[in-house]
């Protein structure tokens, strides 16, 4: 069992104040609640003696991995730093014991609260393969990359408000000779948000959705679907997934793409219950091969596509990558299940992939669809722009 130290502090009904900590050089401040008479047993980095407890408490917040002291407030002014307990630490409630003479503080960081995930600089259907730009932030060494995939530990238990936006379509582009570009636009991601309880230590798989792949004016083309943006446990269950839109078309009659949805569904003849979207034919509704088209990827579906020479967009389960279809002539699909371009624009990646529905002479790409078991929802259809962004918020600890 772990300990919850501002849990216990107020079930032994202690007598605390806090006070507020800066430490200037790296922005980095923070309150700390102070609990007469107690102690943390079991989880000392460090002792040196200290002027008095303000001096020992700046010393916690100028180390990392310190998250308490315990402070000899009687004789030498010894300062004890504490190690953020971990689920398999062995410490529990009874190491937070009564001692006279001593002073415990906690350290509750008040600007690390926030952490926003990125693309990290990362464009096309491959994901993110370094995690510089994350220096200077609150996520700097707290994530680790596996195939584009952030993997992020939880510091502490609390109460978070999760974010997720998907990425937008591709642009589209189509002209005639001697005219100017005539555009087909992306569909914008899905902004989906909740309330999580979430404990210290649990491992979180995130995957910020990228942008569709978008055709230059001087050349007729589709634009790409874009990614969805996923937030799971490590064991790939969902607790928020964020659709990507689909990408704008490459001819007079085909359309804008549709937006991320706010529904569990993809758009378009898009996929349900987490997998990939179809192409169909707009007037039977029915998988036609004479479409050259592909759909997005769900959560655990691929996308489909009839397009021999292409990569179908992968599903989150599978890497999430998204669907390719060569280079030059086609736009390419967002990280996060976003399907490549041919004259009709990508489906978009999501929890369940967006569709294409249409013919060879016209048609509409779908957005991926949502995903959203927290509480106090939010889900809003086509509200973010560019690519996809995950915000773990703590509210409460």
């Amino acid at each position: 069992m772990k300990i919850l130290l501002s849990s216990s502090i107020l079930f032994l009904a202690i007598t605390t104040v806090r006070l507020r900590l800066q430490r200037t050089e790296t922005s980095r401040s923070s309150t700390v609640s102070i609990t007469e008479n107690h102690v943390l047993k079991g989880c000392s980095i460090h002792k040196q003696r200290s002027y008095d407890f303000l001096s020992c408490a700046h010393l916690c917040l100028a180390r990392s991995g310190c998250a308490s002291v315990n402070y000899e407030n009687v004789r030498n002014g010894m300062c004890e730093l504490n190690c953020l307990p971990s689920p398999n630490s062995g410490i529990n409630t009874s190491a937070f014991i009564a001692l006279p003479g001593y002073l415990f503080g906690q350290l509750v960081i008040l600007l690390d609260r926030k952490y926003i995930f990125t693309t990290l600089g990362a464009k096309g259907v491959h994901g993110p393969t370094s995690t510089a730009g994350y220096h200077g932030t609150s996520l700097e060494d707290q994530v680790i990359l596996y195939k584009g995939i952030q993997i992020w530990t939880v510091p502490v238990t609390g109460s978070y408000v999760i974010e997720a936006a998907g990425a937008s379509g591709g642009n589209g582009s189509y002209r005639y000779v001697y005219s100017s570009a005539h555009w087909k636009l992306g569909g914008l991601g899905a902004k989906i948000t909740g309330t999580f309880q979430l404990n210290q230590g649990t491992k979180l798989k995130i995957l910020v959705g990228q942008k569709g792949g978008t055709s230059p004016a001087s050349m007729s083309r589709a634009g790409g679907g874009g990614g969805g943006s996923f937030v799971t446990l490590l064991d790939d269950t969902p607790l928020i997934v964020a659709g990507g839109g689909g990408g704008g078309g490459a001819r007079k009659n085909f359309t804008n793409g549709d937006p991320g949805q706010a529904t569990r569904n993809g758009s378009q003849c898009g996929g349900s219950q987490g997998v990939g979207g179809e192409v169909c034919n707009g007037n039977t509704g029915k998988n036609d091969l004479r479409i050259n088209a592909g759909g997005g990827a769900g959560i655990r579906g691929d996308g489909y596509t009839n397009e021999p020479l292409a990569k179908t967009a992968l599903s989150f389960i599978n890497g999430g990558n998204g669907g390719k279809r060569g280079e030059g002539l086609f736009s390419n699909g967002g990280f996060g299940g976003g399907s490549f371009a041919i004259k009709s624009g990508g489906g978009g990646g999501g929890y369940s992939g967006g569709g294409v529905l249409g013919t060879d002479k016209k048609g509409t790409a779908g957005g991926g669809g949502s995903y959203n078991v927290g509480k106090n929802q939010q889900n809003l259809a086509g509200a973010n722009k560019g690519d996809g962004k995950v915000v773990i918020a703590l509210v409460n600890s």
